[in-house]
């Protein structure tokens, strides 16, 4: 159940009608991948971080959209987008073979996420 939740809130955007508890969900999908991302690199599976960098890139794009949109706010909109290159960024990195500018990107992507939570979830 928990699979499937988390597969439709990776494929849907968020709408203006969400609640903080869909928003608090769909954070910790991007926060899992995140960690799922690092892992999977430090243990050398680069098919799996690819897939898990893609998934990121997507709910990345899908943040930054509604931080542009539906909830405007500049700051959450351009952290949105960095992540969103951080996460391009690992697949094109591994496909170079260089795991650890990959590792680096998915580091940043951690490390930018209080950026944004601080001021951002839950909502003001």
């Amino acid at each position: 159940m928990k699979r499937l939740l988390l597969i439709v809130l990776m494929t849907a955007p968020l709408t203006q009608a969400a609640t903080r508890h869909e928003f608090g969900v769909w954070m910790r999908a991007i926060d899992n991948k995140s960690v799922s991302v690092q892992k999977h690199l430090a243990a050398g599976r680069s098919d799996a971080a690819v897939a898990d960098a893609q998934a990121l890139q997507k709910l990345y794009a899908d943040m930054a959209a509604y931080f542009e949109r539906d909830y405007p706010a500049a700051d959450a909109a351009a952290i949105s987008r960095d992540g969103e290159r951080h996460a391009a960024a690992i697949p094109a990195q591994l496909a170079q073979g260089d795991a650890a500018a990959a590792a680096q990107a998915a580091r940043a992507i951690a490390l930018a996420c209080n950026d944004c939570h601080d001021p951002y979830k839950p909502f003001p």
